[in-house]
């Protein structure tokens, strides 16, 4: 377990309770056969209890989501660029250095030394809007773990589908 400042001690006894009671109702519902997907549901909620506190950035593709991390981190930690560059989502977390590397096809984990991400994780986001479905897909999948997120729009183009 992980231990912040963000919550008290409290609340930590409260997390613990909530991790242990999922980690109980897998294995209850395991007799029955569930769907893989449910059981994977559980098992997600249980590691997104472990992820506190959770920054997701949302917005259409070329909307400067990847520009304010930046601007937030005060380095060009992400790529950037006219044409949309963030493909997958982009997990930026507390490390030592500077770094990366791909957990899955459609999450790159990054890491920076950056004080405020020892107690907060941002995530990247593809982009709603886009022409590709798969990049939307993922954002709209994503979102549901957030403990904030925040939409950036761009001023060019404030009132679009999204």
């Amino acid at each position: 377990m992980i231990k912040t400042d963000i919550l008290t001690e409290q609340q930590e006894v409260i997390r613990a309770a909530e991790r242990d009671t999922l980690r109980e109702l897998t294995t209850a519902i395991a007799p029955l056969e569930p769907a893989e997907d449910d059981i994977q549901a559980l098992r997600q909620a249980e590691a997104d209890l472990e992820e506190l506190f959770l920054l997701v950035i949302v917005g259409e593709f070329n909307a400067g989501k990847s520009a304010f991390i930046n601007a937030l981190l005060g380095q060009d930690v992400l790529p950037e660029g006219v044409t949309p560059t963030t493909a997958t989502i982009n997990l930026l977390r507390y490390g030592p250095h500077a770094g990366e590397r791909q957990a899955d096809d459609f999450v790159t984990e990054r890491t920076y030394p950056a004080d405020f991400l020892r107690e907060i994780s941002i995530v990247d986001t593809p982009g709603t809007n886009a022409i590709i479905r798969r990049h939307e897909q993922l954002t709209r999948t994503f979102v549901p773990r957030s403990d904030l997120v925040l939409f950036v729009t761009s001023a060019d183009r404030p009132f679009t589908e999204s």
